[in-house]
């Protein structure tokens, strides 16, 4: 009995002793960039993101590859992409970036004026991740050029230019709210606005 406890301790002292394999990222292939819906099933805390939260979705499908974005709330828009790299499957911290165009955009309710956002996000090596933006606020939208980047530590993976448009020249708080808003999953009407 005293025999196989040693023997359970050592095993643990080893599992404990071996160093973990390090993931080594290679690079990211972008496999779909452009506008998408999805299923929102919760919320995660993000205090670097514009609202302070990330949104936890599923049934991605991309709808419409494009790097043009129509300044609509309930718009949804960024990419799908694969870690190039090995260990296959090896779990990687992310960190995603979105560069806001000038002015920026205040968050009415916290007051803070934000210039760019981030979250953490995790990918694995050799499977698909993706990452996005939502205008889930009429306040969030602001034309321009939108830039998402995904970051490994210090070293940038990848930059993506999303060109957020069609604002007529009218402030996005007097914008008619579009039919995106009631029905997402609906690609046409998300289109028509």
């Amino acid at each position: 009995m005293l025999t196989g406890s040693i023997r359970a301790l050592f095993v643990a002292l080893l599992l404990v002793a071996t160093p973990s394999i390090a993931a080594d990222v290679k690079g990211l292939q972008v496999v779909e960039v452009g506008l998408f819906r999805a299923r929102t099933t919760g919320q995660s805390p993000a205090p670097q993101a514009v609202a302070e939260s990330t949104n936890i979705i599923e049934n991605v499908v991309f709808y419409e590859p494009t790097t043009k974005v129509p300044a609509r709330q309930g718009i949804r828009f960024g990419i799908r992409y694969r870690l190039i790299g090995t260990p296959a499957r090896q779990s990687v911290p992310l960190r995603v970036v979105w560069r806001i165009p000038e002015p920026g955009i205040e968050n009415p309710k916290t007051g803070i004026h934000y210039r760019q956002g981030s979250s953490e996000s995790i990918g694995f090596i050799g499977e698909e991740t993706m990452n996005g933006y939502s205008f889930d606020e009429p306040w969030e939208i602001r034309c321009g050029d939108w830039i998402q980047e995904i970051w490994l530590g210090q070293r940038k993976l990848h930059s993506q230019t999303f060109t957020v448009e069609d604002c007529q020249g009218l402030p996005t708080s007097m914008r008619e709210l579009p039919r995106c808003v009631d029905n997402p999953g609906d690609a046409a009407a998300c289109r028509a606005g």
